[in-house]
């Protein structure tokens, strides 16, 4: 695959995560970006190759590559075998790349750990995800769930609770939730929310109050953002008390 744009190239350089074939530079290219991502590709032994700009026209589907590539393979996924994260986001049925890799980089920022998805074939997602959170989806651990219930059961056993944004009987607002703590947070797309696995072996159902008489619901998108910084409004909260 081709990774474009600096800001991308940089965090697949910094991550570590992938195998990587060689460095494209258009002649001339000259930033300290340029610098810096030649200095990674220098340490770390990576051919580099200064081609022209219509070679590297060639390659690229877009414009906004800025004169640098990496050719590399798909990033390898994690695994949660260590429970050193105190804040998990599952994400079901975010069809969008553009979307996936927005809220990625609100999750990251958010002081977010790790991102669980439903196994699947990412790849022709990935240059789109990769670009949309910034670089930040190469930042995150990103564990691909093919056994929800060992999942679960992992999770718990490691003192989390998993909370999901959800609106049925059961629900609280989220300001009466407990996200201090261990967290799961788990959010669903808009055409099918959330499965059944995850209804199943959720501790609490939140809902996010509006201050005006509104029915629909929020994107998954906005729901995600949201909720990922009352995490951090909670967080820092308790943090105060402490002191």
């Amino acid at each position: 695959m081709i990774v474009e744009g600096a800001i991308s190239v940089k965090a697949v350089l910094e991550a570590n995560k992938r195998k990587i074939h060689r460095l494209l530079i258009q002649d001339g290219k000259r930033s300290k970006d340029v610098s810096y991502i030649l200095h990674l590709a220098h340490t770390s032994k990576i051919p580099i190759e200064f081609v022209s700009k219509e070679a590297i026209d060639s390659i690229v589907v877009g414009k906004t590559h800025g004169g640098v590539l990496l050719e590399c393979e798909g990033r390898v996924y994690e695994d949660l075998q260590r429970c050193q994260e105190n804040f998990v986001l599952l994400l079901e049925g975010i069809e969008d790349p553009y979307n996936l890799g927005g809220i990625i980089r609100t999750a990251y920022v958010a002081g977010c750990q790790t991102i669980l998805l439903p196994s699947r074939d990412y790849d022709t997602m990935e240059t789109t995800i990769l670009k949309s959170s910034a670089g930040y989806s190469e930042r995150l651990k990103i564990v691909l769930i093919t056994d929800y219930e060992k999942t679960f059961k992992h999770l718990k056993s490691c003192g989390f609770s998993i909370v999901s944004a959800l609106r049925n009987e059961k629900s609280i607002s989220m300001y009466d939730s407990d996200l201090s703590q261990k967290v799961c947070i788990c959010i669903g797309g808009e055409k099918r929310g959330l499965s059944k696995e995850v209804i199943d072996n959720s501790d609490t159902f939140v809902e996010i109050q509006y201050p005006i008489a509104a029915r629909n619901a929020l994107s998954a998108f906005s729901s995600a953002n949201i909720l990922c910084f009352e995490v951090v409004r909670q967080r820092r909260r308790g943090q105060k008390h402490e002191d």
